[in-house]
């Protein structure tokens, strides 16, 4: 079935993407979210003075609390494997020709249920594994903006670097799903294209 995933930030949506629900169960979820697949990411609004990053650009939005949403299309294949009450998702990738492109942790608030799909939010910091094991930190420099205008607090960064070094972690014991155990997953060959539901902008409980 498909489902709505929101990122929610002060009851306002940050992005908006459909994803097809795989497997839910005590647990957590399995979610998929294929190439060129059509979503939602923030930008700054039109008329704003244009600042020279990235990061200071959705910095400056989150922090007054105005961004606008454009059309993107998703340019890989992603299984997403979110834990019940956990901090991140572990991200599953594959090019356009098929190939493994690794592993991805996303760090993330807590996915919570709602009638739509899911809600969570993005926390900046995420942990990129090749798929001979090595792994590096990436946004380490939007994470550092988003601490030093207040948006992240000092408790918040240290959760989330706490959640870096958790991922490490599992990646090192080689936990699920850095133990092979999707490796041979592959989608059904007639799962329908996925679309945003109407009223995909307003934020679901």
């Amino acid at each position: 079935m498909t489902v709505l995933v929101q990122e929610v930030w002060e009851e306002r949506v940050w992005a908006a993407r459909p994803m097809r629900l795989v497997a839910e169960t005590s647990a957590g979820a399995v979610l998929w979210f294929p190439h060129g697949t059509r979503w939602q990411a923030p930008t700054a609004p039109a008329g704003r003075p244009r600042e020279a990053t990235r990061a200071e650009r959705l910095a400056t939005s989150l922090k007054e609390g105005d961004w606008a949403l454009v059309e993107q299309e998703w340019d890989t294949s992603t299984l997403q494997i979110w834990p019940r009450d956990a901090w991140h998702a572990i991200w599953l990738s594959w090019r356009p020709d098929g190939s493994r492109w690794g592993f991805y942790g996303n760090i993330q608030l807590p996915y919570a249920r709602t009638r739509c799909g899911f809600r969570t939010m993005d926390l900046v910091l995420d942990v990129v594994v090749e798929l001979d094991g090595r792994w590096r930190l990436k946004d380490e420099d939007e994470l550092a903006i988003f601490a030093a205008r207040g948006i992240v607090d000092r408790e918040l960064e240290r959760r989330i670097r706490a959640e870096a070094d958790a991922i490490v972690a599992k990646l090192e014991r080689a936990e699920p799903p850095f133990d092979g155990s999707f490796e041979e997953w592959a989608p059904e060959a007639d799962w329908p294209d996925l679309v945003l539901p109407e009223g995909w902008e307003h934020a679901c409980r």
